[in-house]
């Protein structure tokens, strides 16, 4: 392995295009972020996301030999071994081969991820599961999702979409999911879950909302929630704690299915973490065989807005094989 090795981390988001070129000790030499503008249509995106990859390749000034590949961190449903994004609902795409497009422009091998996996890959390497050899990440966000590290190796699947947490089943006689199943897991503990859980109580229950915290803020989104529970509000707390309890009980089915060392909660859920990770810690305890749990450590990302970037450029220094990783992992 080459002491000075790079890899360009793309983070293909519904609202922005992030690029960045990461070394293999998870710094952003440099990064350019550019709006999607999804409704444009895939031509106008591909052309921003092949200019962000020359954007970063220019402004580092690293010559192209010593980059070892691009990595893409992508929501939906994805390929990983032909470069595909099948589906993805926030862009608007389906069958696009963006990882060949890339491969073509710039001449470098490129690796397609599901964005939960290169969250998971980043918080492995450089992040809360650094020196695990099995971790699961989880974002709660709009949606919920999981990447598993295990015995080293991210278990990504036949085509790269291993880890759709949010659809397992919690209740199968649960509400109908947009996946086309019932109680999944997501309809009781996503940020989308959570303003429904709110707006449904707040039409059934006479109990006030305290601090007019809806005229304040006009729309019931999960940020307004979790900020209002987070200042006190018991009826907004209270919702949020659910939401905890049953993201416990899914960690305690990923501890029977994965044995794992750390489960890592991020996403921008979990900026209520204060309420929400001792309620999931509960649940999930509560829910195990102690000799299965007892060593099982719950944590908090360490890694920000950045973490699909440096996850996609992590990926690219050989994640699924250890042999070439560095020492210190």
């Amino acid at each position: 392995m080459a002491k000075e090795e790079y890899a360009i981390g793309l983070d293909l988001g519904g609202t922005k295009i992030l690029a960045g070129l990461v070394d293999h000790d998870g710094r952003i030499i440099a990064q350019k972020q550019l709006p999607t503008y999804a409704e444009e249509g895939k031509r106008a995106v591909i052309e921003r996301v092949l200019s962000a990859t020359h954007d970063v390749l220019s402004a580092s000034g690293i010559h192209p030999e010593k980059v070892r590949g691009v990595g893409i961190a992508s929501a939906g449903v994805i390929n990983s071994d032909s470069g595909e994004v099948i589906f993805a609902s926030n862009l608007g795409w389906r069958n696009v081969p963006i990882g060949l497009l890339i491969e073509q422009r710039f001449g470098l091998p490129v690796r397609l991820f599901n964005d939960a996996n290169a969250a998971a890959i980043a918080e492995w390497l450089w992040g809360a599961g650094v020196g695990t050899r099995n971790m699961i990440y989880v974002t709660v966000s709009t949606g919920v999702g999981a990447g598993i590290v295990s015995d080293g190796r991210l278990i990504s699947g036949r085509d790269g979409s291993a880890g759709e947490f949010g659809h397992i089943s919690i209740d199968w006689n649960g509400p109908p999911c947009r996946c086309g199943n019932r109680g999944c897991l997501e309809n009781y503990a996503s940020g989308t879950a959570i303003e429904s859980a709110a707006s449904h109580k707040l039409v059934s229950t006479k109990e006030p909302v305290t601090d007019g915290i809806l005229v304040q803020n006009g729309e019931l989104t999960a940020k307004v929630i979790c900020e209002a529970a987070l200042a006190g509000d018991a009826f907004f707390a209270q919702i949020v704690k659910q939401a905890g309890f049953y993201l416990g009980i899914g960690a305690a089915n990923l501890i029977y299915l994965f044995n794992p060392e750390v489960i890592v909660f991020g996403g921008g859920v979990m900026n209520a973490s204060a309420l929400l990770l001792p309620e999931i810690e509960k649940s999930m305890r509560d829910r195990c065989i102690p000799g299965l749990v007892q060593g099982v450590r719950v944590a908090l990302s360490q890694i920000g807005a950045e973490a699909g970037v440096m996850g996609a450029a992590g990926g690219v220094f050989a994640l699924n094989q250890p042999e070439e990783k560095p020492q210190n992992f």
